[in-house]
């Protein structure tokens, strides 16, 4: 058994002791009492001769009394805990692995393995669980060595957004039992904390102003680059800001901007060159003073025009997508756009797109009303203009999904097998307006980006930090495993990981 305070201020009661004997060894000023008989001078005891001299302490009850009552008020100030000494004390530490805690980290190095020795005797061992608030699947530490927690959290390197810490605190809560203790360290004060978790809150207000964001995109035939500056102090800021690629530093530029201002700078992306740098003057919090930014370079889907060697303006369209290209005559095509032969009924065992062709003149206009299902080829879309004539069919196959109906008649559907997907238009389109409709070149962009997510080939992309990639790879049995290699400002490191584990791929958190 051990004895804690909880409040060890409390011992500052103490210095009641030391006033209370002050005034017992203080004596008041005597006074001059007249009287009108000199036999009553017996009763009087004359005690002293001056004023406010000080002599010897003399024990009195009213002295003793009032040292206890000291005494019990020290006593109940201090708030003793009588604690039983632990076989072993678990402890989970869960970090904030928020990017703002990079400013509060060597805050946190200098309160934190202070805090946790204090309540090392209370126990014959103390094991310590230390956890990124993000969850990223391993542990920052896990013992019983002070000193080594302290080393793991100078690796400690916080990058991430604002997230939740509730998963954390449940996963710290399970490592420690009921009886354990669950702390979580933050620069802010959250709304609440799960599992029964105690606050360490540290950290100061900085002024900053940093990159908000960035992106790369084609603009009437230009590729710009675009960045959005913000002040998130509470004072003015004046920074400046330039490019760089490789050793060479464009000429810098200043900017001003009030408290909570975002302002967004852009110029064309130069030529000939595949990334390029956004830096900001240094302040405070440096990880938002530099931004770099890439030229994307999408996979390209080729596609094989229908045989027929038509050129109307729905296969046109093919063309001026995005990262669309005719395949070449040795090359095999990721998408087919045919027209439906009823004569030669049988569909493309691949990717394809298909358009009916009616032979016949001017028919009769479909009716009835126009209804689009939920499915993210037409999110946000409006078919409600489209006026086609009615024609020949492409009969549904079991299982294909109706996107757009008029009437009981499927317009739109798509269908597949194993073997690629097919969008099946169920009209002729040159005797419709599909081809002056957005929802109509929309849609088949949607299905060509679908089916570009599928393929296996060379792309570059502007991410965000820690943003899930998603790669198309070989799968199933003897699928080769992926080689991941990550560049940063300490070298360039490279590992393997299944093809399996594609799905789970994340940008670099810097």
């Amino acid at each position: 058994m051990g004895l804690m305070l909880g409040n060890p201020w409390g011992l500052l009661g103490l210095l009641g002791i030391p006033a209370v004997l002050f005034i017992h060894i203080l004596q008041r000023k005597s006074r001059v009492v007249p009287v009108a008989v000199l036999f009553l001078l017996e009763e009087l005891k004359k005690h002293s001769q001056g004023g406010n001299k000080i002599e010897r302490l003399r024990r009195s009850i009213p002295l003793w009394l009032q040292l206890l009552m000291v005494l019990i008020l020290t006593w109940l100030l201090v708030e003793p805990r009588r604690v039983a000494r632990m076989g072993v004390r678990r402890v989970a530490v869960v970090l904030d692995g928020s990017a703002s805690m990079r400013a509060a980290k060597e805050e946190v190095l200098r309160l934190l393995p202070p805090d946790l020795r204090q309540a090392e005797p209370l126990a014959a061992k103390t094991e310590y669980f230390v956890i990124d608030s993000r969850l990223r699947g391993e542990q920052l530490y896990h013992g019983t060595d002070s000193a080594e927690l302290e080393r793991a959290l100078r690796k400690w390197d916080p990058a991430s957004g604002e997230h939740d810490p509730a998963p954390s605190l449940r996963t710290a809560r399970g490592l420690v039992g009921r009886s354990g203790l669950v702390l979580y360290v933050t620069d802010h004060k959250p709304a609440r904390l799960a599992s029964d978790a105690k606050l360490l809150a540290v950290g100061r207000m900085i002024e900053n102003t940093g990159i908000a964001g960035v992106s790369v995109a084609a603009e009437d035939g230009r590729l710009l680059w675009r960045a959005s500056l913000r002040n998130y102090g509470k004072a003015p800021a004046t920074r400046s800001y330039h490019l760089e690629q490789g050793e060479s530093k464009t000429p810098p530029r200043e900017i001003t901007l009030q408290p909570g201002q975002t302002h967004t700078v852009q110029a064309p992306f130069p030529d000939g060159v595949d990334s390029v740098t956004l830096a900001l003057s240094a302040d405070a919090f440096p990880m938002d003073d530099r931004a770099v930014m890439q030229r994307p370079k999408p996979k390209l889907v080729r596609y094989s025009p229908p045989t027929d060697g038509a050129t109307e303006a729905h296969v046109e369209l093919f063309a001026g997508l995005p990262g669309v290209t005719t395949a070449g005559v040795d090359e095999t095509p990721d998408l087919l756009v045919r027209h439906y032969d009823p004569l030669d009924p049988v569909l493309p065992d691949r990717p394809a797109c298909l358009f009916v062709r009616d032979p016949r003149g001017v028919t009769p206009p479909l009716a009835g009303a126009l209804l689009a299902e939920r499915h993210p080829f037409l999110d946000g879309l409006n078919w409600q203009g489209l006026i086609c004539q009615d024609s020949m069919k492409i009969p549904p196959r079991p299982g294909d999904k109706v996107l757009l109906w008029q009437g009981e008649r499927p317009l739109v559907y798509l269908g597949g097998t194993a073997a690629g997907p097919r969008l099946c238009f169920n009209f002729d389109p040159r005797k419709s307006n599909a081809a002056r409709m957005p929802a109509f070149v929309i849609t088949v962009n949607r299905f060509v980006d679908d089916l570009r997510r599928g393929i296996i080939a060379e792309e570059w992309i502007q991410a965000e930090c820690g943003q899930a990639l998603q790669p198309a790879v070989l799968t199933g049995p003897g699928a080769p495993e992926l080689t991941v290699t990550e560049e940063t400002t300490e070298g360039k490191s490279s590992r393997t990981v299944p093809a399996s584990a594609a799905a789970l791929l994340r940008a670099p958190e810097h």
